[in-house]
């Protein structure tokens, strides 16, 4: 027969996502959305990172282990084709995949998480609902343009998710599962490629525009 939980232990016990210990919070509880809060878990997860790469593979330095290549795929993509574009300059490799595909996928990711703190910044959240981008960007909700801004964000990216999936059934996808969320999906990279250059030709026809 198993004992009874005491009442302490039973509020240990939480329904739904662990609480996240490991952000900067504000003073309501929600996670902050702050530029020094950012630059600070950035700061924290390249340390993580670091220790984790050390731990798999003991003869890498804290140097190397802190090379974006060790922990990006599109950095180790970027990686290996430079190295090979140096030995065969005019070889016709498969895996390809330029300066322009890794800055294009940085900008994409950017903007997604420009959109998500928009739309999140725009919904009504419980007091208690501390997960997700945390309904803040530590910025004044009666600022002026600040609705105007969160719009222009939404419509940028719905003009970049329109012409990916315009490029393809599965460019979406790669970019999602590649860029987002860091998987090194080999089966997507060509798939990643055309979704990233349609979307360089897009930003600077935009650019030409403004």
């Amino acid at each position: 027969m198993t004992k009874a939980r005491s009442r302490s232990q039973k509020l240990k016990v939480k329904r739904g996502r662990p609480r996240r210990v490991e952000v900067i919070r504000t003073e309501d509880g929600r996670i902050s959305r702050s530029q020094e809060a950012r630059r600070s878990e950035e700061v924290l997860a390249v340390e993580v990172a670091t220790w984790k790469r050390r731990q798999i593979n003991p003869e890498l330095t804290v140097e190397e282990a802190r090379k974006p290549e060790h922990g990006s795929v599109i950095a180790a993509w970027l990686s290996d084709w430079q190295r090979i574009a140096k030995r065969h300059p005019d070889a016709n490799h498969p895996n390809v995949f330029t300066q322009l595909h890794y800055d294009t996928a940085l900008k994409f990711h950017e903007l997604h998480a420009q959109w998500l703190g928009a739309i999140a910044a725009q919904r009504v959240r419980s007091s208690s609902e501390f997960g997700g981008p945390g309904g803040t960007d530590s910025s004044d909700p009666f600022e002026r343009g600040r609705a105007a801004r969160q719009k222009s964000i939404e419509r940028s990216f719905k003009d970049a998710r329109t012409t990916v999936m315009e490029a393809g059934p599965l460019c979406m996808m790669a970019l999602e599962a590649i860029v987002i969320e860091n998987q090194p999906v080999e089966t997507l990279r060509g798939d990643l490629r055309l979704a990233l250059n349609r979307l360089s030709v897009l930003w600077k026809m935009q650019a030409r525009a403004a």
